[in-house]
């Protein structure tokens, strides 16, 4: 997943939606993905989402783990981790097993947490 070691998970990059690229329709496959543009419709990806400081996304993202620092209006649920940058912000409900927000990052919706393992508080 994500860590300090980013410079080499952006080498990793299979596919990549430009800052001056805009899609409508929805989107699914595998690999490491990076949007930095513009997409209107939801997404069901098998891997990992970097939704980029210039990203506008608009619908609905499943994924295996997301980092966010650009604007996501829609529902995000992550298998593992999903990381609020500084400049990102969602407004809408996120399903995450982790999340970290970053300083200056923003979350506008409600957040249910997920674990491989039964409540002790059952």
């Amino acid at each position: 997943m994500f860590s300090d070691k980013d410079s080499k998970n952006i080498d990793r990059i299979e596919t990549l939606i430009g800052e001056l690229c805009n899609i409508v329709g929805n989107l699914s496959g595998e690999g490491l993905i990076k949007i930095d543009g513009s997409i209107e419709g939801d997404m069901l990806w098998r891997d990992d989402v970097i939704i980029g400081e210039t990203a506008l996304y608009d619908g609905n993202i499943s994924c295996k783990n997301a980092k966010v620092n650009g604007k996501v209006k829609g529902n995000i649920t992550c298998e593992e981790v999903l990381i609020i940058e500084p400049c990102g912000k969602i407004i809408g409900d996120i399903t995450v097993k982790n999340l970290i927000i970053k300083e200056g990052g923003s979350l506008d919706g409600k957040c249910t947490m997920v674990s491989d393992n039964p409540s002790i508080l059952e």
